[in-house]
C-alpha cells in the first residue's frame, strides 16, 4: 500500500526540463509545402496525366478551296463525265481481225472504216457463185438458141410437109421440141437468177466483213487486235469504242430529299477533280425518271456552257447547284483557300488552328481575312483537305494525341 502511494506522488511533480520549439515549427513548415506541392499536382500535372491517359473525341473540318461563284451555292453533289452518245462498234459476222484502219484518240466520221474481217473463204465461195451463176446464163444462151434454130427448121419445112414435098412427121416432132425447150429456157432462167441472188447475197455478206462506224466521234479504245477473233453476241463486245465528245455531260446523284433544290435549265459550276483550280458553267440538261432505293438517291445530268478540250469520259466532277448564274468573269476569279471558322482560335494573342495528322495535332500560327462562303479566308498557305479541329478545347495541347469523332 505504501509503494502505491508513492508512485502516485511521483506522478505529481511539475516537468522543469526546457521545451524544444523548433520541432513544432518544422513540422508547419513541413505540411505547408506538402499542400504546396499537391495544389501544383491537382491544378498542373494532373489534368495533362488525365489528358494522356483518357484520349479525347473531337470533331474536325476541312480546310477547302472555294471560288468566289461557289457563295451562291445551294447544293453540291459529286458524279463522273458520261457520254451520252456512244458506241462499241462491233462486227455482223464472226471472223478474225485482218486489219484495224483507226487508233486511240482519232477523230473519225459516220461510216468510217474501223477494221476488216479475214474474207479469203468468203471471198472464193462469192467467185464460186459467180462462176455458177455465169453458167446458169449461159445455159440461157444455149437453150434459147436451140429454140431458135427449131424455129428456122419449122419455118422451112412446114410449108413443104403441107404440099406433100416432105412427111409431116418431122415437122411435128420439131413443133413437140420447141415446147420442150421453152420450159428447158424457163428453168435455166430461173436457175441463173437463183445463182444471181446468191452472188448478191454473198456480195451483201462480204460488205459485213468490212466494220465501219455508226457515229462520229473519238475513238476511245481498241478492243481486240489483229488476229483476234470476233463474234456478235459472244466473246469480245466490240472492236473499238467510239465516243462522241460533243455529247459529254456529268452525271451526279443527288439525294432524294433535295430534288426540289434542283430544276431543268439550273446554273451550276462544274469542277473537275483533275484540274481542281478551274471552273466550268453548266447547266441542268435532265432530271432522271428513277430513284435508286437502295441510295435514296435521283441521276440528274449536266450540261456543259462550252465543252472544255481536256475533258474526258469518266472523270470525277463536283458539280455546285447555284442560286442564280454568276457568269462567266466571277467564274474565273481565283480561288481562295477557307477554314471553318470555328476551327481558328486564340493562344498568346495570336490566331492558331490545330491540324489533325495521325491522330496527334499539331498547332499552327496562320493569317486569316475576313468572313468568306461560310468559313474564314486562310492567307497561310495549307495543303487542300488538311483536317483541322473544330472549337477545339483550351487545355489542348501540341502534339497531343486525340480521336476523330465521326
Amino acid at each position: 500500500m505504501a509503494d502505491q502511494l508513492s508512485q502516485d506522488l511521483a506522478s505529481l511533480k511539475i516537468d522543469r526540463s526546457p521545451k524544444r520549439r523548433g520541432r513544432g515549427l518544422g513540422l508547419v513548415v513541413t505540411l505547408v509545402i506538402l499542400g504546396g506541392v499537391g495544389a501544383v499536382g491537382y491544378l498542373v500535372v494532373y489534368p495533362r496525366v488525365v489528358s494522356a491517359l483518357t484520349t479525347p473525341e473531337l470533331k474536325t473540318g476541312e480546310i477547302a478551296l472555294i471560288s468566289p461563284a461557289q457563295a451562291q451555292i445551294q447544293l453540291t453533289a459529286t458524279g463522273y463525265v458520261v457520254a451520252e452518245i456512244t458506241a462499241k462498234v462491233a462486227a455482223k459476222v464472226p471472223g478474225r481481225i485482218a486489219e484495224i484502219f483507226v487508233v486511240e484518240g482519232q477523230e473519225i466520221e459516220k461510216g468510217a472504216k474501223v477494221a476488216r474481217l479475214e474474207d479469203v473463204d468468203h471471198k472464193s465461195a462469192l467467185a464460186t457463185a459467180r462462176s455458177r451463176a455465169a453458167a446458169a446464163r449461159a445455159r440461157v444462151l444455149i437453150a434459147k438458141a436451140q429454140v431458135a434454130e427449131l424455129k428456122v427448121s419449122i419455118d422451112r419445112d412446114k410449108p413443104l410437109a403441107e404440099r406433100g414435098v416432105i412427111a409431116r412427121a418431122p415437122v411435128d416432132d420439131m413443133e413437140a421440141r420447141i415446147a420442150s425447150l421453152g420450159a428447158s429456157v424457163k428453168a435455166a432462167e430461173a436457175e441463173a437468177n437463183a445463182m444471181d441472188a446468191e452472188t448478191r447475197s454473198l456480195e451483201v455478206q462480204l460488205g459485213s466483213y468490212l466494220i465501219v462506224s455508226p457515229i462520229a466521234g473519238t475513238v476511245v479504245d481498241k478492243l481486240v487486235e489483229v488476229g483476234e477473233g470476233v463474234s456478235p453476241g459472244f466473246g469480245t463486245p466490240g472492236v473499238v469504242e467510239v465516243v462522241d465528245m460533243q455529247s459529254l455531260v456529268v452525271e451526279v446523284d443527288v439525294p432524294e430529299n433535295r430534288l426540289e433544290q434542283v430544276e431543268v435549265g439550273r446554273p451550276t459550276e462544274i469542277v473537275l477533280d483533275a484540274y481542281p483550280k478551274e471552273r466550268f458553267g453548266g447547266k441542268v440538261k435532265e432530271i432522271g425518271r428513277r430513284v435508286n432505293r437502295a441510295k435514296a438517291t435521283v441521276p440528274i445530268k449536266i450540261a456543259f456552257e462550252e465543252r472544255p478540250k481536256q475533258v474526258l469520259p469518266e472523270m470525277a466532277a463536283r458539280v455546285s447547284f447555284l442560286s442564280e448564274d454568276v457568269g462567266a468573269a466571277a467564274r474565273k476569279a481565283p480561288p481562295k483557300l477557307v477554314v471553318p471558322t470555328t476551327a481558328v482560335v486564340q493562344r498568346a494573342g495570336a490566331d492558331v488552328v490545330f491540324t489533325l495528322d495521325d491522330e496527334r495535332v499539331r498547332m499552327l500560327t496562320v493569317k486569316v481575312g475576313g468572313p468568306f462562303a461560310g468559313g474564314r479566308e486562310l492567307e497561310t498557305q495549307l495543303p487542300v483537305g488538311t483536317k483541322v479541329i473544330l472549337e477545339p478545347p483550351a487545355d489542348l495541347a501540341d502534339g497531343q494525341k486525340v480521336k476523330e469523332k465521326t
